[in-house]
Formats: C-alpha cells, sequence, structure tokens
C-alpha cells in the first residue's frame, strides 16, 4: 500500500476548523486539486494531513487516515478522496507534529513543488514519517 502527504490550506480551512470537524472514526470526502506524479491513491493507502509553514501559525502533521474510496475526475466534477481518520489523529490536531525532522521531512516529500495538494510519499521515507508520529505521540519509538 501506499503513503500520501495532504497539504491542507490555512486560507480555505485554518486548523482551528480541522480541529473542530475531524474526529478518528469518521467518514469524510474532500476534494483533491493537483496531485504530484502520475500515479492515483487507491483505496488501503494511508494518507498524512499536513499544514505547511508558509502563511500558517500552526503547521505541522496533523493526522493520518486510511482512504475508502478514489474518485478521480469524470467530466465536472472534481477528484474527490473519501477517508476514515485513525489513532492518533485526534491526538495530532491538538499537538501537530513540528520540529526540525517533521520540517525536513516535508521538504523531502514535497520536493521543489510546493504548491500542490497531494504528493505520494516515497517508499524510503515512509518509516521516518511513522516513526515521527509516533516519537511526536508517545515520546519516544513504542515497538510493536
Amino acid at each position: 500500500m501506499s503513503m500520501w502527504l495532504y497539504q491542507m490550506s490555512q486560507e480555505l480551512w485554518e486548523p482551528g476548523q480541522y480541529r473542530v470537524d475531524i474526529w478518528e472514526g469518521e467518514r469524510w470526502r474532500w476534494p483533491v486539486g493537483k496531485i504530484v506524479g502520475d500515479a492515483e491513491p487507491k483505496q488501503g493507502d494511508t494518507v498524512v494531513f499536513y499544514y505547511a509553514q508558509t502563511g500558517c501559525a500552526d503547521p505541522g502533521f496533523y493526522g493520518w487516515a486510511v482512504i475508502t474510496e478514489w474518485l478521480p475526475r469524470a467530466g465536472d466534477d472534481q477528484t474527490r478522496m473519501y477517508f476514515r481518520p485513525v489513532a492518533p489523529s485526534d491526538h495530532l490536531k491538538m499537538h501537530p507534529w513540528w520540529d526540525k525532522k517533521a520540517k525536513a521531512l516535508a521538504k523531502q516529500i514535497r520536493g521543489n513543488m510546493t504548491q500542490a495538494t497531494l504528493w505520494p510519499v516515497q517508499e524510503n521515507l515512509r518509516d521516518s514519517l511513522r516513526q515521527g508520529i509516533t516519537r511526536c505521540v508517545f515520546g519516544q519509538l513504542v515497538q510493536v
């Protein structure tokens, strides 16, 4: 399965509203603008939600979810992603992961294209992203 980074826009949906609206276990549907690369997400992939530092007073990684459905653009309709947020998203939205490692990882994932909605997370960066979220939430890497 693949992992994706969804960059949210402070201008369109500020972090405070994200905190009010998004809860673990609920099903959501969001439009998807520009996708970097040729691949598309599919059911069962993971998506990580991120606010970039530019123009955002509280940047960082805010949560993650499982993609339950992907509806590519058809006619005049937008591409839509259905997803269900999972733990520890409720924690992350209150305490986003934002430190030097998070900033560097976001930069690696987005590369030179920082103005888009969705990026594939390179395979060699997935474990770093998972470990960073785990350390943010638990204060250490928890072995399973």
